[in-house]
């Protein structure tokens, strides 16, 4: 697996922390599922319009800072 630089707010890092621990499981696997999640997301709705995926990409990551 490559490592990428990823930077999560204090929001995020806390939410992906407690929910490992209530799934027992690690940290890098929420994140990995929920990156997996978001970009499957993000592809389907690009696929019916471009302009709708980057709309998605652009409010979502506003929301996560």
């Amino acid at each position: 697996m490559k490592i990428i630089g990823v930077k999560f707010s204090d929001s995020q890092k806390l939410k992906i922390d407690d929910l490992a621990k209530v799934l027992n499981v690690s940290t890098s696997q929420v994140a990995r599922a929920a990156m997996k999640l978001g970009l499957e997301q993000i592809t389907g709705l690009s696929s019916i319009a471009v302009d709708l995926g980057k709309d998605l990409v652009i409010i979502n990551d506003a929301r996560a800072k």
